[in-house]
């Protein structure tokens, strides 16, 4: 029994997309926290929208440098 390469092909990439989401969800949860605490080392209390947006920047802003950069 031989596999069907577009079958294995799916997998692959279908557990690769799963493992990238889960990766970037986790990295932008740490950047909220680390926004969040750098503001209250800073004094303000900023609401949880603009927390979320200013993550939400961050975390594009470095996955587009990190694709950008790839040789």
């Amino acid at each position: 029994m031989s596999r069907s390469p577009i079958l294995e092909n799916f997998v692959v990439t279908s557990i690769g997309s799963l493992m990238l989401i889960a990766m970037g969800v986790i990295y932008f949860i740490i950047i909220l926290f680390i926004v969040n605490f750098s503001s209250g080392l800073m004094g303000h209390s900023p609401d949880a929208n603009v927390l979320v947006l200013s993550s939400a920047i961050i975390v594009t802003g470095v996955m587009i440098g990190s694709a950008l950069k790839r040789n």
